[in-house]
């Protein structure tokens, strides 16, 4: 006798027609019933008509305080949905709720801009670092040199680098901001060049201005990575969404500047992580942009979070899969591996001595639903996720 765990429907739709022989329209509708979620959100009106629903479909419904948490099989929330409806229940929360599930079952994207097209689902994609200032936490300096630094993205592409990530400025804990004019002049010249020798790889830049960003891409770049999300930037929304180029959606609390001296404090990190990506992407759509498809997620591990919140979002990242976007991970040699190894080990480690410590963290953001991970260390990132690609997406039935 065995038990199984389904965490896909796609996984008990195969159990079902090749395990057990389940007719293949059976199983297809079948498999909305393998998979249970909580579904947790805030009601400020009556919660008779979501109790009445649930009784009627086995759904557990909990209400406290204009908070509602629903439990149940997907098969039985899509039903709960309609028999909301019939009783009165608001149709708006319905729809949310058959509009959540589709997006969290989601795990394959593609990105299209500049005539190239980047899959995303099957092979996580790596996005190489590439940082041109003297001042950043890891590589800092190493790269000022135009020719060194298109040197080291060519190599970073023969590593296996789906992305190269230029960056002109530096936001780690207590760093000034730079100008514009100071930021294209570190940026362009390495833009330029690695657009020449790599016309096939993808280029990031990584600006929180809409000034950089818009002559950038004017210069062939093909992703903007805001750390911001178009928050330290007015004008970076209405270019994004008049380009609608890919845009990174960076969350982020506070300011570099400020981060070693404020009191960070979350209530729930993941929570108000999801809500906040969720309001910039909704600025995005107001402001014109008309596909959605370009828009990448990342939470922002270190952009304002302690130790306990970075290893909390990891923990929670399949959470994030709700925003129905693909996601990128930024963990590479980052404070919070070195706290834990130090915790954990009672070893205190430089930047570039926590390999070991971000492949463990990039193992578990990967199996969560990470589509992109954003690395210093490429080539041995790479053979990590080659493995783990393998593994994880093996069809066992």
């Amino acid at each position: 006798m065995q038990i199984k765990h389904f965490h896909s429907r796609e996984d008990f739709y195969r159990f079902l027609k090749e395990r057990i022989g389940v007719f293949v329209k059976e199983a297809e509708e079948r498999s909305f019933e393998g998979v249970y979620h909580c579904l947790y959100f805030e009601y400020g009106g009556s919660p008779e008509p979501f109790f009445i629903a649930g009784r009627q479909t086995c759904v557990k419904v909990y209400f406290n305080k204009g908070r509602i948490a629903l439990i149940g099989r997907e098969s039985d929330l899509r039903e709960f949905c309609s028999k909301l409806t019939a009783e009165g229940g608001p149709k708006e929360i319905s729809v949310k709720i058959i509009e959540t599930l589709m997006k969290f079952r989601k795990g394959s994207f593609q990105l299209r801009y500049n005539r190239k097209i980047l899959p995303l689902g099957i092979k996580t994609a790596i996005m190489g670092i590439l940082n041109v200032t003297p001042d950043s936490f890891s590589d800092g300096g190493l790269y000022l040199e135009p020719a060194r630094a298109v040197k080291r993205a060519v190599q970073m592409a023969e590593e296996g680098a789906e992305i190269i990530d230029i960056g002109g400025e530096s936001t780690r804990p207590g760093s000034e901001r730079v100008s514009a004019e100071e930021e294209l002049g570190r940026v362009l010249p390495v833009l330029r060049e690695v657009r020449r020798e790599l016309p096939e790889v993808w280029i990031s830049v990584d600006t929180y201005k809409a000034e950089v960003a818009r002559v950038c891409l004017e210069e062939g770049a093909d992703i903007i990575n805001d750390v911001s999300g178009g928050t330290w930037d007015e004008g970076m929304v209405s270019l994004i969404a008049e380009r609608g180029c890919p845009y990174v959606v960076n969350h982020v609390k506070g300011r570099p500047e400020t981060w070693k001296s404020e009191p960070i404090v979350y209530e729930d990190v993941v929570g108000e992580i999801i809500g906040w990506i969720g309001e910039r992407i909704r600025a995005l759509k107001e402001a014109g942009l008309r596909d959605e498809e370009g828009i990448i997620v990342d939470p922002g591990i270190g952009f304002g979070k302690l130790p306990d919140h970075n290893i909390e979002i990891l923990r929670r990242l399949e959470e994030l899969r709700v925003l129905g976007r693909p996601i990128l991970i930024g963990i590479s040699r980052k404070s919070f591996i070195g706290a834990v190894l130090e915790a954990f080990l009672n070893q205190k480690t430089e930047p570039d001595q926590r390999l070991f410590g971000s492949l463990g963290a990039t193992a578990y953001a990967v199996i969560s639903g990470a589509h992109i991970v954003r690395t210093h260390d490429v080539a041995q990132t790479r053979q990590f996720l080659a493995l783990l690609d393998a593994v994880r997406t093996f069809h066992a039935f």
